[in-house]
Parts: structure tokens; sequence; C-alpha cells
């Protein structure tokens, strides 16, 4: 993901519940690739397919930015691949043993073993949708 430009950036909050005055509008300069992306480096993009994150506002044609320096901690959202498909999930650590959780409750999470070939790529560190 690679933006050229700053957007202009109005430093302030908007309601989500009852409207407030508009106030003092500081409008700035925000780059969203700045914003978005600590190591550009090390960061990829990758689009969702499926619901089983919508829970926590993962969607399907949401487009994921992944850190691959950062390393995964328990409650973590990754990208990782098990026996070759790309999944994105949360990460539970518990001892030896590591489970795939679902933000979904018709999903089920998925326990690994050693004789699964899985692989994390990297951390979710942003979700960026499109509404239009």
């Amino acid at each position: 993901m690679y933006f050229s430009q700053s957007i202009y950036f109005l430093n302030t909050f908007v309601s989500a519940g009852f409207p407030s005055p508009a106030g003092d509008l500081f409008a700035s300069q925000l780059s969203l690739q700045d914003y978005l992306i600590k190591n550009p480096n090390t960061t990829i993009c990758i689009r969702v397919s499926g619901d089983s994150m919508k829970r926590i506002g993962i969607f399907s044609g949401d487009i994921l930015i992944v850190d691959k320096s950062i390393t995964p901690r328990n409650n973590h959202i990754i990208l990782c691949t098990l026996d070759g498909e790309f999944l994105v999930k949360k990460i539970s650590r518990n001892n030896n043993s590591i489970k795939l959780i679902s933000e979904n409750k018709h999903y089920p999470s998925i326990s690994i073993t050693e004789y699964d070939d899985f692989k994390i790529l990297g951390v979710v560190t942003a979700s960026v949708k499109k509404f239009l």
C-alpha cells in the first residue's frame, strides 16, 4: 500500500451518538501510510475473504495490514498459513499449546498440533474497509 500524498485531517472527534457542535476545526496533513504502517519494509497487505472474524470488525473485502516484524503475543490477530491455506485468527498460547480462535460463534477454534504445517506470517495491525 503506497500513498504518495497526504490528505487533510480534521483534528477533532466526530460523535457517533448525539450531535455535537463542530467547534474549532483544526485541519492538518495526514499521511495514511505513516499512520497505518510502522515498518514499511516488513509490512504486507492482504484482502480478507470470509466472516470468521466479524465480531471484531474484520469483514470479507477488508484489507489487512500485517507487520511481519512483530512477535505475536496472546490474543494478537495474526496472519498465518495452516496446511497451505492463509488464515486470519486470534492466537491463544497456553503452555505448549496453540489455538487459533475465530471471532464468529459459528466457527470452532483450531488446535495446532505438531503434525500441522503451521507458520505465522505476521501480526495484523490494522484493517481497512471501503464503504463505496
